[in-house]
Protein backbone atom coordinates (compact mmCIF):
# COMPACT_ATOMS: atom_id res chain seq x y z
CA UNK A 1 0.00 0.00 0.00
CA UNK A 2 1.43 3.35 -1.05
CA UNK A 3 1.93 6.06 1.60
CA UNK A 4 -0.84 8.64 2.08
CA UNK A 5 -0.03 12.12 0.84
CA UNK A 6 -0.61 14.68 3.55
CA UNK A 7 -0.83 18.46 3.85
CA UNK A 8 -0.38 19.72 7.42
CA UNK A 9 -2.69 22.61 8.33
CA UNK A 10 -2.13 24.76 11.43
CA UNK A 11 -4.82 27.14 12.65
CA UNK A 12 -4.40 29.84 15.27
CA UNK A 13 -3.74 33.48 16.01
CA UNK A 14 -0.05 33.68 15.03
CA UNK A 15 0.22 37.02 16.78
CA UNK A 16 3.13 37.02 16.20
CA UNK A 17 4.31 33.88 14.37
CA UNK A 18 7.21 32.39 16.33
CA UNK A 19 10.07 30.13 15.36
CA UNK A 20 8.35 27.36 17.32
CA UNK A 21 5.30 27.61 15.06
CA UNK A 22 7.56 26.83 12.12
CA UNK A 23 9.43 24.13 14.01
CA UNK A 24 6.18 22.24 14.57
CA UNK A 25 5.91 21.60 10.83
CA UNK A 26 9.45 20.27 10.61
CA UNK A 27 9.03 18.03 13.66
CA UNK A 28 5.74 16.61 12.36
CA UNK A 29 7.08 15.96 8.87
CA UNK A 30 10.14 14.13 10.22
CA UNK A 31 7.95 11.92 12.40
CA UNK A 32 5.42 11.07 9.67
CA UNK A 33 8.19 10.17 7.26
CA UNK A 34 9.77 7.90 9.88
CA UNK A 35 6.45 6.07 10.27
CA UNK A 36 6.66 5.22 6.59
CA UNK A 37 2.94 5.40 5.82
CA UNK A 38 2.68 9.14 5.12
CA UNK A 39 4.37 11.58 2.74
CA UNK A 40 4.07 15.25 3.68
CA UNK A 41 3.82 17.23 0.44
CA UNK A 42 3.05 20.61 1.98
CA UNK A 43 2.34 22.70 5.04
CA UNK A 44 -0.28 25.40 5.45
CA UNK A 45 -0.81 28.18 8.02
CA UNK A 46 -4.30 29.62 8.34
CA UNK A 47 -4.47 32.61 10.74
CA UNK A 48 -7.76 33.26 12.49
CA UNK A 49 -10.20 36.02 11.49
CA UNK A 50 -10.02 39.39 13.25
CA UNK A 51 -13.49 38.81 14.70
CA UNK A 52 -12.14 36.03 16.87
CA UNK A 53 -11.65 38.71 19.49
CA UNK A 54 -8.59 37.35 21.25
CA UNK A 55 -6.58 39.77 23.41
CA UNK A 56 -3.58 41.38 21.66
CA UNK A 57 -4.77 40.06 18.28
CA UNK A 58 -3.39 42.52 15.73
CA UNK A 59 -5.22 42.94 12.39
CA UNK A 60 -4.94 40.05 9.96
CA UNK A 61 -3.12 42.22 7.42
CA UNK A 62 -0.19 42.43 9.85
CA UNK A 63 -0.37 38.77 10.83
CA UNK A 64 -0.43 37.61 7.21
CA UNK A 65 2.52 39.88 6.42
CA UNK A 66 4.51 38.53 9.38
CA UNK A 67 3.77 34.91 8.45
CA UNK A 68 4.98 35.50 4.91
CA UNK A 69 8.18 37.03 6.27
CA UNK A 70 8.65 34.12 8.66
CA UNK A 71 8.25 31.67 5.76
CA UNK A 72 10.51 33.42 3.28
CA UNK A 73 13.11 30.63 3.60
CA UNK A 74 10.64 27.73 3.51
CA UNK A 75 10.10 25.85 0.27
CA UNK A 76 7.13 23.78 1.45
CA UNK A 77 5.09 25.77 4.01
CA UNK A 78 2.66 28.42 2.75
CA UNK A 79 0.01 30.74 4.17
CA UNK A 80 -3.71 30.76 3.39
CA UNK A 81 -5.70 33.99 3.77
CA UNK A 82 -9.09 32.35 3.22
CA UNK A 83 -10.04 32.37 6.90
CA UNK A 84 -9.04 36.02 7.29
CA UNK A 85 -11.11 37.04 4.26
CA UNK A 86 -14.40 35.66 5.57
CA UNK A 87 -17.10 37.91 7.01
CA UNK A 88 -16.51 36.54 10.49
CA UNK A 89 -14.44 33.89 12.20
CA UNK A 90 -14.95 30.28 11.14
CA UNK A 91 -14.79 27.07 13.13
CA UNK A 92 -11.73 24.88 12.74
CA UNK A 93 -13.85 22.18 11.14
CA UNK A 94 -14.99 24.59 8.42
CA UNK A 95 -11.44 25.70 7.70
CA UNK A 96 -10.25 22.12 7.32
CA UNK A 97 -13.20 21.21 5.12
CA UNK A 98 -12.73 24.20 2.81
CA UNK A 99 -9.09 23.41 2.13
CA UNK A 100 -9.80 19.70 1.72
CA UNK A 101 -12.52 20.45 -0.83
CA UNK A 102 -10.20 22.78 -2.74
CA UNK A 103 -7.59 20.06 -2.93
CA UNK A 104 -10.14 17.48 -4.04
CA UNK A 105 -11.48 19.86 -6.67
CA UNK A 106 -8.02 20.45 -8.05
CA UNK A 107 -7.20 16.76 -8.13
CA UNK A 108 -10.46 15.57 -9.61
CA UNK A 109 -11.03 18.59 -11.87
CA UNK A 110 -14.47 18.80 -10.33
CA UNK A 111 -17.27 20.83 -11.92
CA UNK A 112 -18.54 21.83 -8.53
CA UNK A 113 -18.93 25.62 -8.84
CA UNK A 114 -18.78 26.09 -5.08
CA UNK A 115 -15.15 25.05 -5.26
CA UNK A 116 -14.28 26.17 -8.76
CA UNK A 117 -10.56 26.58 -9.29
CA UNK A 118 -9.41 30.16 -9.00
CA UNK A 119 -5.66 30.71 -9.16
CA UNK A 120 -5.94 33.64 -6.76
CA UNK A 121 -7.52 31.34 -4.18
CA UNK A 122 -5.06 28.52 -4.76
CA UNK A 123 -1.78 30.25 -4.09
CA UNK A 124 -1.45 28.18 -0.93
CA UNK A 125 -1.55 24.88 -2.85
CA UNK A 126 1.92 23.30 -3.19
CA UNK A 127 3.41 23.45 -6.66
CA UNK A 128 3.89 19.68 -6.73
CA UNK A 129 0.11 19.29 -6.42
CA UNK A 130 -0.69 20.86 -9.79
CA UNK A 131 -0.43 17.66 -11.80
CA UNK A 132 -1.25 15.26 -9.00
CA UNK A 133 -4.02 12.71 -9.40
CA UNK A 134 -3.68 10.72 -6.18
CA UNK A 135 -5.66 11.54 -3.01
CA UNK A 136 -4.29 14.06 -0.54
CA UNK A 137 -5.43 14.33 3.06
CA UNK A 138 -5.51 17.55 5.09
CA UNK A 139 -4.48 16.89 8.71
CA UNK A 140 -4.72 19.37 11.56
CA UNK A 141 -1.34 20.16 13.11
CA UNK A 142 -1.66 21.33 16.70
CA UNK A 143 -0.16 21.33 20.18
CA UNK A 144 -1.15 19.22 23.16
CA UNK A 145 -3.15 22.12 24.59
CA UNK A 146 -5.67 21.87 21.74
CA UNK A 147 -6.01 18.12 22.27
CA UNK A 148 -6.61 18.77 25.95
CA UNK A 149 -9.22 21.42 25.13
CA UNK A 150 -11.35 18.78 23.40
CA UNK A 151 -12.12 17.48 26.88
CA UNK A 152 -13.36 20.86 28.16
CA UNK A 153 -17.17 20.64 28.49
CA UNK A 154 -19.04 22.99 26.16
CA UNK A 155 -15.94 24.26 24.35
CA UNK A 156 -16.20 21.99 21.31
CA UNK A 157 -19.30 20.53 19.69
CA UNK A 158 -19.17 16.76 19.47
CA UNK A 159 -19.91 16.85 15.74
CA UNK A 160 -16.94 19.17 15.18
CA UNK A 161 -14.61 16.83 17.05
CA UNK A 162 -15.99 13.90 15.05
CA UNK A 163 -15.31 15.74 11.80
CA UNK A 164 -11.87 17.13 12.71
CA UNK A 165 -10.47 13.89 14.09
CA UNK A 166 -12.53 11.33 12.20
CA UNK A 167 -12.41 12.80 8.68
CA UNK A 168 -9.09 14.64 8.75
CA UNK A 169 -6.97 13.48 11.67
CA UNK A 170 -4.68 15.15 14.20
CA UNK A 171 -0.92 15.44 14.37
CA UNK A 172 -0.22 16.55 17.95
CA UNK A 173 3.15 18.00 18.96
CA UNK A 174 3.62 17.38 22.66
CA UNK A 175 6.42 18.11 25.11
CA UNK A 176 8.48 15.71 27.14
CA UNK A 177 6.93 14.67 30.48
CA UNK A 178 3.36 15.33 29.26
CA UNK A 179 0.73 12.63 28.93
CA UNK A 180 -1.47 13.21 25.84
CA UNK A 181 -2.73 9.63 26.03
CA UNK A 182 -4.44 10.59 29.28
CA UNK A 183 -6.38 13.31 27.45
CA UNK A 184 -7.47 10.72 24.90
CA UNK A 185 -8.42 8.22 27.59
CA UNK A 186 -10.57 10.80 29.41
CA UNK A 187 -12.62 11.49 26.26
CA UNK A 188 -15.00 8.91 24.83
CA UNK A 189 -14.93 10.54 21.39
CA UNK A 190 -11.13 10.75 21.24
CA UNK A 191 -10.80 7.17 22.44
CA UNK A 192 -13.10 6.04 19.64
CA UNK A 193 -11.11 8.01 17.04
CA UNK A 194 -7.61 7.54 18.46
CA UNK A 195 -6.47 5.67 15.33
CA UNK A 196 -6.53 9.06 13.58
CA UNK A 197 -4.42 10.81 16.24
CA UNK A 198 -0.65 10.85 15.76
CA UNK A 199 1.35 11.88 18.83
CA UNK A 200 4.77 13.44 18.21
CA UNK A 201 7.04 14.14 21.18
CA UNK A 202 9.28 17.20 20.98
CA UNK A 203 12.40 16.11 22.86
CA UNK A 204 14.21 19.41 22.34
CA UNK A 205 12.24 21.61 24.67
CA UNK A 206 11.45 25.10 23.40
CA UNK A 207 8.99 26.87 25.64
CA UNK A 208 8.23 29.72 23.25
CA UNK A 209 4.78 31.29 23.25
CA UNK A 210 3.33 34.31 21.49
CA UNK A 211 2.01 35.56 24.84
CA UNK A 212 5.49 35.69 26.39
CA UNK A 213 6.93 37.31 23.29
CA UNK A 214 4.28 40.05 23.31
CA UNK A 215 5.10 40.70 26.96
CA UNK A 216 8.81 40.95 26.17
CA UNK A 217 8.11 43.38 23.33
CA UNK A 218 6.01 45.61 25.60
CA UNK A 219 8.92 45.72 28.03
CA UNK A 220 11.46 46.55 25.32
CA UNK A 221 13.25 43.23 25.87
CA UNK A 222 15.07 41.40 23.12
CA UNK A 223 13.18 38.68 21.20
CA UNK A 224 16.01 37.86 18.84
CA UNK A 225 16.23 34.14 17.95
CA UNK A 226 12.60 33.71 19.08
CA UNK A 227 11.20 35.33 15.95
CA UNK A 228 12.59 35.63 12.45
CA UNK A 229 14.69 38.79 12.08
CA UNK A 230 12.42 40.09 9.32
CA UNK A 231 9.40 39.63 11.59
CA UNK A 232 11.10 41.59 14.38
CA UNK A 233 11.90 44.40 11.96
CA UNK A 234 8.30 44.48 10.77
CA UNK A 235 6.95 44.64 14.34
CA UNK A 236 9.08 47.68 15.15
CA UNK A 237 8.38 49.36 11.83
CA UNK A 238 4.63 49.01 12.40
CA UNK A 239 4.83 49.72 16.16
CA UNK A 240 2.96 46.51 17.01
CA UNK A 241 2.46 45.09 20.50
CA UNK A 242 3.25 48.35 22.25
CA UNK A 243 6.82 48.60 21.01
CA UNK A 244 6.66 52.41 21.08
CA UNK A 245 4.87 52.77 24.37
CA UNK A 246 6.69 53.38 27.64
CA UNK A 247 3.81 52.44 29.93
CA UNK A 248 5.49 49.30 31.20
CA UNK A 249 9.08 50.47 31.08
CA UNK A 250 10.97 51.03 34.31
CA UNK A 251 13.13 54.05 34.95
CA UNK A 252 16.77 53.39 34.05
CA UNK A 253 18.50 51.77 36.99
CA UNK A 254 21.88 50.06 37.28
CA UNK A 255 21.49 46.29 37.20
CA UNK A 256 25.05 45.68 38.43
CA UNK A 257 26.22 46.75 41.89
CA UNK A 258 29.38 48.87 42.04
CA UNK A 259 32.69 47.18 42.64
CA UNK A 260 33.83 47.22 46.29
CA UNK A 261 36.90 49.12 45.15
CA UNK A 262 34.59 51.98 44.10
CA UNK A 263 33.00 52.30 47.54
CA UNK A 264 34.51 53.71 50.72
CA UNK A 265 33.57 51.27 53.44
CA UNK A 266 33.29 52.59 57.01
CA UNK A 267 32.78 50.57 60.17
CA UNK A 268 29.68 51.49 62.18
CA UNK A 269 31.70 51.18 65.42
CA UNK A 270 34.91 52.96 66.44
CA UNK A 271 38.10 51.07 65.73
CA UNK A 272 41.28 50.68 67.73
CA UNK A 273 44.69 50.07 66.33
CA UNK A 274 45.95 46.87 67.99
CA UNK A 275 49.30 46.93 66.24
CA UNK A 276 52.69 47.34 67.88
CA UNK A 277 56.10 48.43 66.70
CA UNK A 278 59.05 46.21 67.58
CA UNK A 279 62.03 48.51 67.78
CA UNK A 280 65.38 47.01 68.83
CA UNK A 281 63.72 44.14 70.68
CA UNK A 282 61.41 46.53 72.55
CA UNK A 283 57.66 46.46 71.99
CA UNK A 284 56.08 49.90 71.65
CA UNK A 285 52.32 50.32 71.18
CA UNK A 286 51.52 52.43 68.13
CA UNK A 287 49.55 54.86 70.25
CA UNK A 288 52.51 55.37 72.57
CA UNK A 289 54.86 55.63 69.66
CA UNK A 290 52.75 58.27 68.06
CA UNK A 291 52.71 60.19 71.33
CA UNK A 292 56.48 60.51 71.10
CA UNK A 293 57.18 58.14 74.00
CA UNK A 294 60.66 57.28 72.81
CA UNK A 295 63.19 54.90 74.32
CA UNK A 296 65.94 56.43 76.37
CA UNK A 297 69.41 56.41 74.88
CA UNK A 298 70.80 53.80 77.27
CA UNK A 299 68.12 51.21 76.41
CA UNK A 300 68.45 51.89 72.72
CA UNK A 301 72.25 51.43 72.75
CA UNK A 302 72.01 48.23 74.77
CA UNK A 303 69.40 46.72 72.49
CA UNK A 304 71.35 47.76 69.41
CA UNK A 305 74.44 45.97 70.71
CA UNK A 306 72.36 42.87 71.47
CA UNK A 307 70.96 42.78 67.93
CA UNK A 308 74.45 42.99 66.43
CA UNK A 309 75.69 40.25 68.75
CA UNK A 310 72.82 37.89 67.90
CA UNK A 311 71.49 38.82 64.46
CA UNK A 312 68.20 37.18 63.44
CA UNK A 313 67.57 35.61 66.85
CA UNK A 314 64.03 34.92 67.93
CA UNK A 315 62.75 36.59 71.04
CA UNK A 316 60.09 35.45 73.43
CA UNK A 317 57.14 37.73 74.08
CA UNK A 318 54.51 37.18 76.76
CA UNK A 319 51.26 38.96 77.45
CA UNK A 320 50.48 39.90 81.04
CA UNK A 321 47.02 39.52 82.52
CA UNK A 322 46.69 43.27 82.17
CA UNK A 323 47.09 42.92 78.42
CA UNK A 324 50.58 44.44 78.39
CA UNK A 325 53.18 42.75 76.16
CA UNK A 326 56.70 42.18 77.58
CA UNK A 327 59.96 40.64 76.45
CA UNK A 328 61.16 37.69 78.53
CA UNK A 329 64.63 38.22 80.06
CA UNK A 330 66.97 35.92 81.95
CA UNK A 331 68.56 36.48 85.37
CA UNK A 332 71.29 38.64 83.83
CA UNK A 333 68.75 40.97 82.30
CA UNK A 334 69.44 39.76 78.79
CA UNK A 335 66.61 39.08 76.39
CA UNK A 336 65.78 35.40 76.52
CA UNK A 337 65.66 33.52 73.24
CA UNK A 338 62.36 31.82 72.48
CA UNK A 339 62.25 28.14 71.66
CA UNK A 340 61.05 28.77 68.12
CA UNK A 341 62.18 27.00 65.00
CA UNK A 342 61.80 30.26 63.06
CA UNK A 343 61.45 33.96 63.97
CA UNK A 344 57.99 35.18 64.89
CA UNK A 345 56.34 37.83 62.76
CA UNK A 346 54.10 40.35 64.48
CA UNK A 347 51.78 42.17 62.09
Amino acid sequence: MSPTKVILLACGSFSPPTNMHMRMFEIARDHLHRLGNHIVIGGLISPVHDAYGKKDLVPSTHRLAMIKLALHNSDWIKVSDWECNQETWTRTNQTLQYHQNKINSLINHSNNYDYDINEEDCRWIPDNMRNNNSPVQIKLLCGADLLESFGTPGLWADEDIESIVGQHGLVVITRENTDPLKFIYNSDILTKLMRNIIIVTEWIRQDISSTKIRRALRRAESVKYLLADKVIEYIYEQSLYGTRETKYLLAPTPFLTPSPSDITMESPSPTRNPCFNVCNNTIIPISSYNNNSMLNNRTAKMNHANVIKHPGQAIKIITESTGEHKLVKDENGDTKQASLKRPACLL
